[in-house]
């Protein structure tokens, strides 16, 4: 299923505090102090990881994609601060989805600087990234940032550390798994059973830019998925990733291995794209924060390893999808959220709710007032939705109760 992305503008320190103590929740509900260890970055994590970093000295909400290469800037971002690059060229940029976007190349020395981490770099792209994942989104920092060291994420508690050398991690209480670099992608075997006539085994692409995990469309096509998946839902949205419009079909595959590490009744998707990442190619399909999420993650590049432990969340079921739609927060700069994609035959299609709809409350309550942290329990919460929509410049009421969409 896909995850839906809940962002909101909101007023967050992110810069790493050393030792800082803060509040965290265990699985049986129990508040505890975690003090953050030494270097650690702070995250916010929302089906995304961010980051607070600077670049020239403007502060900006980054997101974590180990997806893509290098830094990029959202166009608005840009256009709304002041920047001095003098050399920039047009350029055409592909992604997830079926075509492209333009987007600005600047080809001057950015300095971007996160926690105590200092980078001077060129070949900053500047695109259209709020569209895709809200508000909160000022850019991205890409594996060009890691690639030379060791990374560790800790979704649970919140952080990453940089490490120079993987003999300054305690790594002693984790799995060693290879990895492989495959099309520029930093790769690892997995195997899926989705059911008990197909299963399948090989590379996946580490993805920390994805909320969600799919197989590509040819491998779909090369297992015949649509006819031996009888449970599934097709989405389609027009705002997928980079590439624009994409589609595909959610489903709940049996089980997952990693290593020796078993997960059952998995969120998977797999992909009807023509173009893209999810298209095909020598990897199987993404493996996103929907599965990182679960275990605590230590990635030494230059070594090809991956170390992986499962944290407090491995063994949480996995959620499925109730809205029928998927959308993005941009309450700052548009008024609302935005419908940016939905599931076929929903409850929300079916009463009418489109792509580029501007939802202004639900169940009378303003969106401003909801915000991005409460969001997924508000809907955990209730069995029906009264949403207030603008839609082509008219406003509206669409109701409908929540239903589970793969029964």
């Amino acid at each position: 299923m896909r995850q839906i992305l809940l962002l909101s503008i909101i007023t967050i320190t992110l810069f790493a505090c050393e030792n800082a103590p803060k509040k965290v929740i265990t699985n049986d509900n129990q508040v505890k102090n975690f003090i953050y260890p030494k270097n650690a970055t702070p995250i916010v994590y929302i089906g995304y990881i961010f980051i607070q970093g600077k670049a020239d000295n403007v502060k900006g909400n980054f997101l974590l994609d180990l997806g893509t290469d290098n830094l990029h800037f959202d166009s608005l971002f840009f256009s709304e601060n002041i920047f001095d690059y003098k050399n920039i060229k047009n350029i055409k940029l592909w992604g997830i989805g079926n075509s492209f976007q333009r987007a600005t190349l600047i080809k001057d020395t950015v300095n971007f600087q996160f926690n105590k981490n200092n980078y001077k770099t060129s070949n900053v792209l500047i695109n259209n990234l709020k569209p895709i994942g809200g508000d909160f989104v000022d850019g991205l920092i890409g594996i060009d940032y890691f690639k030379q060291g060791v990374l560790e994420i800790n979704y649970h508690n919140k952080y990453i550390i940089i490490y120079q050398s993987i003999d300054s991690v305690d790594v002693s209480d984790y799995k060693l798994v290879s990895i492989k670099k495959i099309e520029n992608y930093f790769c690892m075997q997995m195997e899926v059973k989705i059911n008990d006539s197909v299963t399948i085994k090989g590379n996946f692409i580490i993805d920390t830019g994805m909320p969600f995990s799919a197989l590509t469309n040819y491998v779909a096509q090369k297992n015949n998925l649509d006819k031996k998946v009888e449970r599934k839902v097709r989405y389609y949205t027009k705002y997928g990733g980079i590439g624009g419009e994409s589609s595909g079909f959610d489903f709940i595959a049996d089980s997952l291995q990693i290593s020796n590490f078993h997960l059952k009744n998995v969120n998977l998707s797999f992909s009807v794209d023509k173009s893209g990442i999810l298209a095909g190619g020598e990897y199987l399909g993404i493996i996103g924060n929907n599965i990182l999420e679960r275990f605590d993650i230590i990635i030494d590049f230059k070594k090809s390893n991956l170390y992986l432990k499962p944290n407090e969340n491995f063994y949480k079921p996995f959620i499925s999808n109730r809205l029928g739609f998927f959308y993005i927060d941009r309450g700052k700069t548009m008024g609302g959220w935005i419908v940016t994609g939905l599931s076929e035959k929903s409850e929300a299609e079916k009463k009418g709710l489109k792509i580029d709809d501007k939802i202004i409350s639900v169940n009378g309550i303003p969106i401003e007032k909801i915000p991005f942290e409460t969001q997924e329990d508000y809907f955990k919460k209730i069995d029906k939705v009264k949403l207030l929509v603008k839609s082509a410049g008219i406003t509206k009421i669409i109701e409908f109760k929540l239903e589970q969409l793969l029964k």
